[in-house]
Parts: C-alpha cells; sequence; structure tokens
C-alpha cells in the first residue's frame, strides 16, 4: 500500500519516497508515523534481482523440457514392451 505524506512532515522526519512508515496507534486514539530504518527500496536492483531471475528460469527451462523428453521417451519405451 502507498500513502501520501505531507512534503512538511516527510522533511520534518527524514521520509523519502520508497522508504517503509509503520503507523502506531496511541492509547489516546493517536496515530504515530515512524519510518522503518535502513529499509529504502533500491528499485534499480529489484529490477536487476528480476532481470538476473528470469535469465535463470530461461536456462533451467531447457533443462526441464530435456528431462520431461527423456521421460516420455523412457515411459513409451516401457508401455510399448
Amino acid at each position: 500500500m502507498q500513502v501520501t505524506i505531507p512534503k512538511r512532515i516527510a522533511e520534518r522526519t527524514g521520509i523519502k519516497p520508497g522508504d517503509a512508515v509503520v503507523f502506531e496507534e496511541t492509547p489516546d486514539e493517536r496515530i504515530l508515523i515512524k519510518k522503518v530504518s535502513g529499509s529504502s527500496i533500491d528499485v534499480k536492483r529489484v529490477a536487476k534481482a528480476f532481470d538476473n531471475l528470469t535469465g535463470d528460469m530461461r536456462k533451467i527451462r531447457s533443462h526441464i523440457d530435456e528431462a520431461e523428453s527423456g521421460l516420455i521417451e523412457g515411459l513409451s519405451r516401457h508401455i510399448g514392451s
């Protein structure tokens, strides 16, 4: 979920786009917004990780296809015997 924090409050608290925050309710029904330290999202790093995953999945897929073909051939010979 995304929320918009007023610029004045974001500047005062050091909250930047992509930072994670938590909301806490106090006993007197006030809402506190706290920045979660060390949680900035590096969009470029996440995108690179997805690219790497996609490449790895392509490599793995060829091995799965090869194993599947071998299994089908083996079953065909077994059933045909």
